[in-house]
């Protein structure tokens, strides 16, 4: 669904529209970004010392 938005320019005066496309603001990787952190935290977990 796309959304029209109509605002004023401050600098210029004129009056300007844009358009939001609402799919375009969905993050894709939401859900998965905390499965990856808690499985980055896992294996760092298992880490016994760092390489010299």
């Amino acid at each position: 669904m796309k959304k029209a938005v109509k605002i004023e320019d401050v600098v210029f005066g004129k009056k300007v529209t844009i358009i939001i496309d609402e799919q375009l603001n969905k993050l894709k990787g939401k859900v998965l970004a905390p499965r990856k952190l808690a499985q980055a935290n896992k294996s760092l977990r298992k880490i016994t010392s760092l390489p010299k």
